[in-house]
């Protein structure tokens, strides 16, 4: 599109909307941005299925069960009918569910209360369904037509017949309908067919063994029914094959039959959308035939709120009780009118109404400019607002926003404080559509443009599974509209301040197309679906996208919805777009009341079971359930705080004072509201604020910023608190004086997440940790083959405890001991089992770390729901005079345990005792920093054992480091030797390099500060977190491997293998192994430290990765239930394996099968052996054979477990073909690559799995590539001064015009050393000038397309060829 076009176009959105003109024009016609939106490089997980729609696709309406493969069997609710299409029998069958009444399930003591509904749901029953003789096509059910409330689903006859069915299927549908060409109609029922009698010509009457009664319909393809020719056997077989309409509906009184007849030729075929400026909003209903019949529909209670004029009347019809949002009313129209007031919406800025107290502005006015230096401070900005995810990032944008708008308010607009913050936003917003390293460093990492659904999604996850769970499955269009709202909010605030960029093309289109892809209100945009998560008919979003659901589409924060409507409405508002700020108020008012209808309950609501309103949140919506949860966890905050976020003044159309009041008094004022739990700065300012404004200041004031929620500043909720206290507030009810008062010390679960192992575990869905995450609905059960099952937390810190609880359900042991221990168990309580949920006391005082459960039942089914440990509060802490270690909560001193020794203990310089604590771990172990100084101290200087050497952070708060050792062992010290920068730091430790808990807080001191474990602690991954910016010289962790976990036998080297011999499998002792090491050099281990799975685990210190650690102290054991156990690796790319060696454990596979994958799925077998207890198998494979994944299956074992201590691949080294700079041909060099693996720092990449570390991993097929810009470059840190005498590179996809090859002493300063260089080969040597020397080498490709390197070698042959 030319420059003036776009002008044009630009300038006719700012025309003033014509009265009486349509809301739903495009934002653009364009196809969004190939740069900033590009299209995906592999195609998508749960592509579009079973839909014959060209151009956009809905996936967020309720019929996107059915376009997806694995959903096409599930049911749909377009309400108040279910259907599910059901082709079992080969036959069609369109089944009818109407549920009367839901399934309730009550909470418990753990939950919301006995005596409270904790979900309810509406179970499938079949009533009666339009089914055929004839049999189906295997395609089932296609849609061929899609519209904002409803589609056309085709059912197509065996393949040479024309037969078909076509089912309009729309919400709020009176009949269930269906077009017969061709087929003999047969009615379907999971019931018994009681009677089914003629009425008249086309009309009859169906009764099941259930009580429900259905009236059925014949109609001819001109609108009339049927004559006395056609009948149905009693069977609910037609008597002939049929052309025209057969159609079901509930009569539930004997009246409605006479209705339900009146109505049933007019059949709905279409259903069109408008809307107009003042709120109104037109259904306009489009009908098979020219009948004069009036068409009859269901609304919903907020429906019938919002009608006005005499297009439609409401029918004397007995309402229909939806699964969800109560009983539905039947209404006679061919045409809707909703009207709604908008009044409110329509007062809606970016500020509250109010102005805040006139006492508290100075205040206000200071803390706006705290907030400010917090952010400028360090570019704390970009650790607000650059968080990896849509989400969470868009939380940062929308918090640096508002304090953008307070700095306006108090400041002005030109000021240099609220310019420097607007500037802030416009360096987000730049990282988002125009990035650049390393100021975008953290920043969601880009959307695809999907052509597949026609949408933007998130690159994370969109090709695999990780599309159903990363950045909360945004690349499976999950919670675009809360994602994304966040950016529209802070766009429309930048304008605001910064009104250059309301011209800002790139800008405005990339706000525009998150808008687009949300709220697309216009079919002329091909581009987007339109409204993709707004449902027109319920007047609220779904939040679930393309991935299927029993129970329907879902939404759980109603808040985050309304505040992308919000945000329409202000970016309208700031581009002077009338129509788009006139769709986004109506939508505001619709949404607002429909959450006030159905979702935010008061005391009086008549859509819920009556003991669920108690509740007053109703949680995960769904359309089939409503659960009193969310998606991440069962707290009163999590439900209810959900609710509350962002804070804006659109949060006041929804959260009514009324309706805060009974919240608060009947749920939140009775929880703990720590001033450490950032949900407490959530649920003071969404419900205290709105009701008592003062006590919401008071307890906002005293909480510190660094608790607020991630999308809350203190300054934001406190402005918002101020502005409150100046508007009128109901003043009935409980007092806020007593009912706020802070309780005591409440108990905490130390057992909460933390790390749980276990005798045995039946599956790996029943693990030891289900029974300590706090959920109750996941579990950890032993084998039935457990002689003594038991189940053990460790608590990460030696603690006071006061009572254990444990929760068995209906399945456990007669009685069960609880043990503690800090260094040997003791028995603290025995206990009879139970099904209630059971609390047992321990003596007091009791210490420990560990606490376990043993069964005293063996060979009976147990089942552990919950598992919970807790603080004795009232007991003090106490700590020796030379300790400086303190931890979270209470761990307890030498002198007052006594089950064991002292917690942890530290030591500054100058201790006169120095023990021995076991070599340090940490040496050249694998290790990430959180940021680095300069390019010459990174994180691998703290582990290099050179004390002259250093890694320094980033000079910003909240730094850390971490060292995977390779292994659990049991830590016995942690040393920190300082450089210039020292700080307060917590010392974690983490199972999996994710989940960290903290072991210790210590003070830092200058030079060594040392931390003592006593008893040691078991970790694989230590992390150090300093409080401030730091410099350590060395980090040291000082241990040895557990007791448990020792062996008799060795490997002479990790990176050990076996020569080949003649015969295909060889079995070697492991002395025989250590004896052959020298004959075996030419071959390297593709398994060692790769990705691996197994299909189960014994214990968690025999996990499958413990296969290819390169120690054969440590083994994969699988479970002992697992009755044919397999593990296999991925070695990250396509080699041509010759050999696989296995060594075996105590436990092996009298038979085992080895295979080979490209995939992972797709499974060939290469050959069948047996194993042997402690011996190496070695497997030589056929020639030519190539793949990425290879697998072991354990056909028959040995015993009751298949173990591995070391998996070994093996790929023989070939000579590779390369071209010299001088066009030559020469062998490859044999030199030492100094490359391999080493740092390295890139000018940019393209995809995430496209980094720079890829050029320097050994792997063949995978690429470092760079932007598609000039002056690309990368570099690596070899870690030492080398005299070097080539580069080896195989080049990428793209190859630059020509290069350099740099070197430096510093990392900063270059000298060039070879320069232009033009590609002639795919791999490519050049040499380097006699006498280079280098730490540093850096490769600077000259092209405008960039450059990509699938391996970047630098070598140190000294023999070089002529």
């Amino acid at each position: 599109m030319n420059l003036v076009v776009m002008a044009c176009l630009f300038a006719l959105a700012l025309l003033p909307l014509a009265s009486g003109a349509s809301l739903l024009q495009p934002l653009s016609v364009e196809r969004p941005d190939e740069e900033v939106f590009p299209l995906p490089s592999a195609p998508r997980h749960l592509p579009p299925y079973g839909t014959e729609v060209v151009g956009p696709k809905s996936t967020n309406k309720f019929w996107a069960n059915w376009v997806v493969e694995e959903g096409r069997q599930l049911s749909i609710h377009p309400m108040p009918y279910v259907l599910r299409y059901d082709s079992s029998t080969g036959t069609p069958n369109m089944q009818v569910s109407r549920s009367s009444s839901p399934h309730v399930q009550y909470g418990d003591s753990e939950t919301n209360g006995a005596e409270k509904i904790r979900y309810y749901f509406s179970p499938f029953v079949n009533e009666f369904g339009l089914a055929a003789v004839e049999g189906a096509s295997n395609e089932d059910q296609i849609i061929v037509k899609e519209g904002l409330f409803g589609v056309h689903a085709e059912v197509r006859g065996l393949p040479g017949t024309r037969r078909r069915i076509l089912f309009p299927i729309y919400s709020g549908m009176s009949y269930v309908s269906g077009y017969y060409e061709g087929f003999t109609p047969r009615i379907s029922s999971d019931r018994a067919l009681l009677v089914i009698e003629s009425v008249s010509d086309g009309i009859w009457r169906l009764l099941n063994n259930g009580g429900k009664e259905f009236r059925l319909y014949a109609i001819d393809s001109s609108g009339n029914f049927v004559d006395d020719s056609f009948e149905f056997h009693p069977d609910g077989t037609m008597n002939k094959p049929f052309e025209g309409w057969i159609r079901l509906a509930e009569a539930q009184t004997p009246d409605d039959r006479a209705i339900l007849d009146q109505h049933a030729q007019a059949i709905l075929v279409d259903w069109q959308l408008d809307g107009e400026q003042g709120g109104s909003v037109r259904y306009t209903f489009t009908k098979h035939a020219a009948v004069p019949t009036t068409l009859l529909h269901f609304a919903y209670a907020s429906h019938e709120k919002l009608m006005t004029g005499n297009a439609q009347t409401m029918s004397q019809l007995q309402p229909l009780a939806a699964p969800t949002k109560g009983r539905m009313k039947a209404v006679v129209g061919d045409t809707w009118l909703l009207q709604v007031n908008q009044s409110e919406a329509e007062s809606l800025s970016f500020l509250p109404a109010n102005e805040p107290q006139s006492s508290k502005v100075t205040d206000l006015k200071e803390k706006a400019f705290g907030t400010l230096q917090f952010f400028l401070h360090s570019d704390q900005w970009r650790q607000t607002m650059f968080k990896g995810s849509y989400y969470f990032s868009g939380k940062g944008f929308q918090k640096v926003a508002y304090t953008c708008l307070l700095l306006e308010k108090f400041y002005g607009l030109t000021h240099s404080h609220t310019q420097s913050c607007a500037d802030i936003l416009r360096r987000g917003f730049q990282c988002l559509y125009a990035p650049t390293t390393p100021e975008c460093n953290g920043a969601p990492i880009g959307l695809y443009y999907d052509v597949a659904w026609h949408g933007v999604a998130s690159r994370e996850g969109f090709s695999d599974i990780g599309c159903r769970n990363a950045d909360f499955g945004n690349a499976c269009y999950n919670d675009h509209h809360y994602h994304f709202s966040y950016f529209v909010v802070s766009a429309a605030v930048l304008v605001k301040l910064k009104p250059e960029f309301s011209a800002d093309h790139a800008f405005v289109s990339f706000v525009d197309t998150l808008i687009r892809d949300t709220t697309n209100p216009s079919s002329n945009d091909a581009h987007f679906p339109m409204f993709r998560s707004f449902d027109w008919f319920d007047l609220h979003s779904w939040s679930r996208g393309v991935i299927p659901s029993a129970d329907g589409k879902d939404q759980e924060s109603t808040s985050e919805e309304l505040n992308l409507l919000y945000g329409v409405r202000l970016w309208g508002m700031v581009l002077q777009r009338e129509s788009l700020q006139a769709l986004g108020t109506t939508m505001l008012a619709l949404c607002a009341s429909t959450i006030r209808e159905f979702f935010l309950m008061t005391q009086d609501n008549q859509h819920h079971p009556e003991d669920f309103v108690t509740n007053h949140v109703t949680g995960i919506f769904f359309q089939n359930k409503v659960d009193y949860a969310t998606w991440f966890g069962w707290r009163y905050e999590f439900i209810h705080g959900i609710q509350m976020l962002p804070v804006t003044p659109a949060l006041l159309m929804i959260r009514t004072p009324d309706f805060c009041r009974q919240e608060w008094d009947n749920i939140l004022s009775g929880l703990p509201l720590s001033e450490t739990d950032p949900w407490t700065s959530l649920l003071l300012a969404g419900t205290l604020a709105i009701i008592d404004p003062e006590a919401a200041y008071s307890r906002l004031s005293a909480m510190k910023p660094e608790h607020m929620d991630d999308g809350l500043t203190q300054l934001w909720a406190l402005y918002w608190s101020a502005s409150l206290s100046t508007a009128d507030v109901p003043t009935t009810g409980s007092t806020i004086t007593s009912s706020t008062t802070t309780s005591g010390a409440t108990e905490e679960n130390l057992a909460l997440s933390r790390f749980a192992v276990a005798s045995s575990e039946s599956s790996p869905e029943h693990a030891a940790a289900h029974a300590v995450d706090g959920l109750f609905v996941t579990r950890w059960s032993p084998s039935l083959l457990d002689e003594n099952p038991w189940i053990s937390v460790d608590l990460g810190a030696v603690y006071a405890l006061s009572h254990v609880v444990v929760f068995w359900g209906e399945f456990f042991p007669s009685s069960y001991l609880i043990q503690g221990k800090v260094t040997q168990w003791t028995t603290l309580a025995v206990a009879a089992g139970s099904s209630d949920l059971l609390r047992s006391n321990v003596p007091q005082p009791t210490f420990a770390q560990l606490v376990r459960i043993v069964s005293q039942s063996t060979g009976i089914d147990i089942r552990l729901w919950e598992f919970q440990v807790f603080l004795d509060a009232d007991v003090t802490s106490t700590s020796s005079s030379s300790s400086s270690v303190t931890t979270s909560s209470m761990p307890i001193s030498t002198s007052t345990t006594s089950l064991g020794t002292s917690p942890p203990t530290t030591t500054e310089s100058g201790s006169t005792t120095t023990p021995f604590y076991g070599p340090n771990l940490a040496l050249t172990k694998p290790v990430l920093a959180s940021s680095f100084r300069s390019p010459t101290e990174h994180a691998y200087k703290a582990v290099d054992g050179d004390s002259n050497t250093q890694w320094a952070s980033a000079p910003v708060n909240q730094q850390w480091l971490w060292v995977d050792l390779l292994g659990v062992y049991a830590v016995g010290q942690v040393v920190v030797i300082w450089g210039e920068e020292y700080s307060d730091f917590v010392l974690q430790t983490a199972p999996d390099g994710i989940k960290w808990t903290n072991v210790a807080t210590v003070n830092g001191a200058p030079d060594r500060v040392g931390t003592v474990f006593s008893p040691a602690i078991l970790a694989q991954w230590v992390r150090i977190q300093c409080q401030s910016a730091c410099a350590m010289r060395e980090f040291r962790i000082h241990g040895e491997v557990p007791e448990s976990m020792t062996t008799s036998s060795t490997l002479a080297t990790s990176s050990s293998s076996m020569s080949p011999t003649p015969s295909s499998t060889t079995s070697l002792q492991t002395g025989e192994v250590q004896s052959s090491t020298t004959l075996i050099n030419s071959k390297v281990n593709l398994a060692l430290l790769r990705p691996v799975l197994s299909s189960s685990q014994r214990l968690p210190t025999e996990h499958v990765s413990r296969m290819v650690d390169g120690s054969v102290d440590s083994q994969w054991a699988s479970a002992e239930t697992d009755a044919m156990p397999w593990a296999w690796v991925d070695l990250l790319g396509v080699h041509e394996v010759v050999e696989v060696a296995v060594h075996w454990g105590d436990d092996y596979a009298q038979v085992y099968e080895l295979q080979a994958s490209p995939n992972a799925v797709d499974w060939v077998s290469i050959t069948t052996d047996s194993g042997s207890s402690g011996q190496i198998v070695q497997t030589t494979l056929p020639p030519n054979t190539q793949t990425q994944w290879i697998r072991i299956v354990c056909l028959s074992l040995s015993g009751s477990s298949c173990s591995i201590r070391e998996l070994l691949v093996y790929e023989a080294h070939a000579a590779a073909t390369v071209a010299s700079t001088t066009g030559a041909t020469t062998a490859a060099p044999v030199g030492e690559n100094v490359a391999k693996e080493k740092p390295v720092l890139a000018s940019s990449q393209i995809l995430p799995f496209e980094h720079a570390s890829k050029a320097v991993d050994g792997l063949a097929g995978t690429q470092w590539a760079s932007a598609s810009s000039d002056d690309q470059w990368i570099w690596i840190d070899l870690l030492g001064s080398y005299e070097l005498d080539y580069v080896l590179l195989s080049w990428g996809n793209t190859l630059p015009s020509s290069y350099n090859l740099e070197t430096s002493s510093n990392g900063v300063t270059w000298e060039v050393a070879v320069e232009d260089v033009q590609p002639t080969a795919p791999v490519e040597r050049t040499d380097l000038p006699a006498g280079t020397r280098s730490q540093w080498l850096r490769v600077f490709c000259k092209s405008t397309n960039g450059c990509s390197i699938q391996e970047l070698q630098v070598g140190m042959n000294h023999q070089r060829p002529a």
